[in-house]
């Protein structure tokens, strides 16, 4: 019988280290990424280190009823990772209420909601990839996306390991050397993002660490003990025990200089500098890890007692970065027994799901208030903005306009389908006249419902196309700098082709280009007076020539005005209450008073030019511009704000517009 003392040392201490170190990386990468570009390649070590230590469990479960291999797999993997999970979604969701700006806050309920079901990889939607896009608040869960890829890896790996079983072992060696090959080239062929993110694309890895365990398995003749492989596991106590420790061999000599050259380029890999072309390091990192753990020799350095601990702290560490706490939790409900750890489990999923909707459950839980409609009108106001309210209403609305944005409900006009073989989408509308095409960035979205109100009596179709961020009559040649975020319209020259062809497939009678102006408004190359020698004018010249033709009536064109300062919208009704400050003085810091002259130079040369009166400008600088104060206006004098930190027009922005597109429609 061996003692505790000779059963510890006999443990595989290494696989710790090697998790430790992947760990390491994956936060060198994350918080100093110009210094460690590769360090994100710690993921990939997670994953064959978790297809080795599924296959250890399955192996060790394989005997059971076919049910009990089932549950006791799935019982254990949910009791280790479910409950620290769930806290962690948690205590974000509370810090970002209270702690983060309203910016933030719309993104992340998103990304929470991906987040506690375990889809944090799925592409991102037009509306999540518009906000990672501009940048305007940090996603406090992108770095879930792995943990959703091992999931979902556990919700196959059972049925992959028991169609395993059925071959014998040489022509099992084949099947998962097909399964790594098949995903492996599915990996390869696929677009960046999703052969990232799909656990298809990484089936790989996992797979490669399920034939190291074979390897390594087959290689003992006896048990042996592995040491628990951190967070991932510690049911697994015990895997390949030596029951003789005798001198090296030269064998185990051979493996050792091995290991640590592998080990080595293993580091080099990881932590050089200057990045490695992505596929092939991905490659080398998965097939070393795998090296590193059939090779079942000591290493001073990855048993180290440094990386030991990292490695079993390495979940919590990943989540979030409070390695004491988290330890601790972890450890103490670890101990608890199942149904214990289901009931909490339960009660923290509830909790998320509450905390994450808890707006809409406001809402929702208010009393119904009676929707005036003014007589001239036969629909409510956007922005359910009454003429009693005051600065504590006006800080509310302005608040959830800034959270919700252009997804509040209010400002979403249900009913667009989705015509095959066209762009965009299209609504159906009784009207007898008119075919309506709306075109641009997110203004579209922003603006579509407002403007679908006061035209859809003579509307036949209303056709939609958007490009977040992108305009259709030019294509940005500067970085745009949009709060510190500059690569987000890298994709628009490719736009201009699709805006073009909408135009084409649609042929409206009307169309409305509606977008916030970064290329247009550009400095001039040669001054304002040598537009023809200008590339951004050229191009808006080439667009419209290939656009006019197809538009039979009219193209309505949203004018450049200045840009807002998002940060300090958010603080318009407080500043207000806080009486410190004048209208005029915060005005002044909300909004950007130069460049956008640039861009309504340009639109007016263009229209005069080259469209005449088949084009026709809408201008909110005279809507927006207060005479008394000199200056423009953002807001009103009760506090509600015009625009959001979403850069777009709020709710209330729009009623304040409205009578420009009310005067339009009632003309056509």
């Amino acid at each position: 019988m061996k003692t505790t003392t000779e059963l510890k040392s006999s443990k595989r201490n290494d696989l710790q280290g090697i998790r430790g170190l992947a760990i390491i990386s994956v936060l060198g990468f994350h918080f100093f990424p110009n210094q460690f570009p590769n360090g994100y390649l710690g993921v990939d070590q997670f994953f064959v280190l978790s297809g080795f230590l599924m296959c250890m469990l399955l192996t060790k479960s394989q005997k059971l009823p076919i049910f009990s291999f089932f549950t006791q797999f799935y019982i254990r993997r949910l009791k280790r990772i479910l409950p620290l999970y769930f806290l962690f979604i948690l205590c974000t969701i509370t810090a970002l209420y209270e702690f983060f700006p309203t910016s933030a806050i719309l993104q992340n309920k998103m990304s929470a909601g991906k987040a506690v079901v375990f889809l944090s990889n799925r592409s991102p939607t037009e509306n999540e990839d518009y906000f990672k896009k501009l940048s305007i608040a940090l996603d406090l869960f992108t770095h879930t996306w792995s943990l959703s890829v091992e999931v979902q890896f556990y919700l196959l790996v059972p049925f992959i390991f028991l169609i395993g079983r059925l071959f014998k072992r040489s022509s099992r060696k084949r099947y998962y050397a097909a399964i790594a090959i098949s995903s492996f080239i599915f990996h390869v062929s696929s677009p960046t993002s999703l052969a990232f993110n799909s656990v298809f694309a990484r089936i790989w890895q996992f797979s490669i660490g399920m034939m190291a365990y074979f390897i390594a398995n087959n290689r003992k003749s006896n048990a042996v003990l592995y040491n628990p492989l951190g967070t991932v596991e510690k049911e697994a106590e015990q895997l390949l025990e030596d029951n003789e420790v005798g001198k090296k061999s030269e064998e185990s000599r051979r493996y050792f200089w091995l290991k640590n050259v592998v080990l080595v380029v293993s580091v080099m890999i990881l932590l050089i500098p200057k990045e490695i072309t992505p596929v092939g390091a991905r490659v080398l990192i998965t097939i070393f890890t795998a090296l590193l753990i059939v090779l079942d020799v000591e290493n001073v350095f990855l048993n180290s007692r440094f990386l030991i601990y990292i490695g079993d702290i390495s979940y919590a560490l990943y989540l979030i970065h409070w390695p004491i706490y988290a330890y601790s939790y972890e450890s103490w409900y670890l101990k608890q027994s199942n149904t214990l750890v289901g009931v909490l489990v339960v009660a923290l999923f509830i909790s998320n799901l509450l905390i994450i909707d808890k707006d809409e459950i406001n809402e929702q839980m208010k009393k119904p208030q009676k929707i005036k409609i003014l007589p001239n009108r036969t629909f409510p106001r956007l922005d359910g903005v009454e003429p009693n309210m005051n600065l504590d209403d006006a800080k509310r609305l302005n608040t959830y306009w800034n959270i919700n944005d252009n997804n509040a409900p209010q400002l979403t006009e249900p009913g667009c389908v989705t015509v095959p073989k066209k762009s965009g989408c299209e609504f159906k509308e009784n009207g007898t006249e008119f075919k309506f095409a709306f075109l641009g960035s997110s203004y579209v979205p922003n603006h579509h419902k407002l403007i679908i109100q006061e035209c859809r009596h003579r509307a036949k179709t209303i056709s939609m196309y958007q490009a977040t961020g992108c305009e259709p009559l030019a294509a940005p040649r500067k970085p745009v700098d949009n709060e510190g975020f500059t690569s987000w319209t890298v994709e628009c020259a490719e736009q201009l082709k699709k805006f073009v062809d909408f135009i084409k497939e649609t042929k409206p009678d009307y169309a409305f280009i509606l977008t916030r102006w970064f290329a247009v408004a550009e400095p001039y190359e040669n001054g304002p007076d040598n537009l023809n020698n200008d590339t951004i004018y050229l191009e808006m010249k080439s667009q419209l020539k290939k656009m006019l033709p197809n538009i039979k009536k009219k193209l309505f064109i949203l004018d450049s005005f200045p840009r807002v300062k998002v940060k300090e919208i958010e603080r318009i009704a407080e500043k207000m209450k806080e009486g410190k400050m004048t209208m005029a003085e915060i005005n002044q810091d909300l909004y950007e008073p130069k460049q956008f002259e640039w861009g309504r130079h340009r639109h007016a040369e263009l229209v005069k030019n080259e469209c005449g009166s088949k084009c026709e400008l809408i201008d909110y600088v005279d809507a927006f511009w207060n005479k008394t104060m000199n200056q423009f206006q953002y807001f009103d004098s009760n506090g509600f704000s015009f625009f959001t930190t979403g850069f777009h027009l709020s709710a209330h922005g729009l009623e304040y517009v409205r009578p420009i597109y009310k005067e339009i429609c009632a003309r056509l």
